[in-house]
């Protein structure tokens, strides 16, 4: 059962009553029933913007804090494969793991992070293991979360080695 902080709009978003940002209801895996690479995201994020999702064309990919703002170890949905991710339930289960993030290395690596473990690390670009991406859009308030520090674990991702 999802808590007041999460309002379902109805028209497959979810305004967040704390952060003031509006997400997806689904991610890019529900939509696609794939895993997709981050220049993948780059483009399902532009192909929502072209149809203009929910009446919206200003959809992006989500920066660090923003998805760590969803994180809630209180709260579960399963995702694909029927691991546990810490999201609340409003939104749909079966979805992605993690998500790509807008931060990114070049054309090389980029954050992706884990709704699992609260924490996230940049990895392959070119990369589809479990990847999918959770669009969102408006301003961050910070104003009463005070989110400020992602923690990174590349180590965790890459299995304790760079990623080549």
């Amino acid at each position: 059962m999802s808590t007041n902080r999460f309002v379902d709009n109805g028209d497959g978003t979810v305004t967040d009553t704390l952060t003031k940002l509006v997400w997806m209801k689904n991610d890019s895996y529900l939509d696609l029933l794939k895993f997709v690479t981050h220049p993948a995201a780059v483009k399902y994020l532009n192909k929502k913007n072209e149809e203009a999702f929910a009446g919206k064309a200003d959809w992006r990919m989500p920066n660090k804090r923003e998805a760590h703002s969803l994180f809630d170890m209180k709260k579960e949905v399963q995702d694909k494969y029927e691991m546990t991710i810490h999201i609340d339930p409003v939104f749909t289960e079966g979805c992605g793991y993690d998500t790509w993030t807008s931060h990114v290395r070049g054309k090389i690596t980029a954050y992706c992070y884990s709704f699992n473990s609260g924490t996230g690390g940049h990895k392959e670009a070119a990369d589809t293991l479990n990847s999918s991406v959770r669009l969102v859009r408006g301003e961050f308030d910070n104003s009463k979360t005070k989110i400020t520090f992602v923690p990174e674990i590349r180590d965790k991702i890459t299995q304790g080695g760079g990623w080549r």
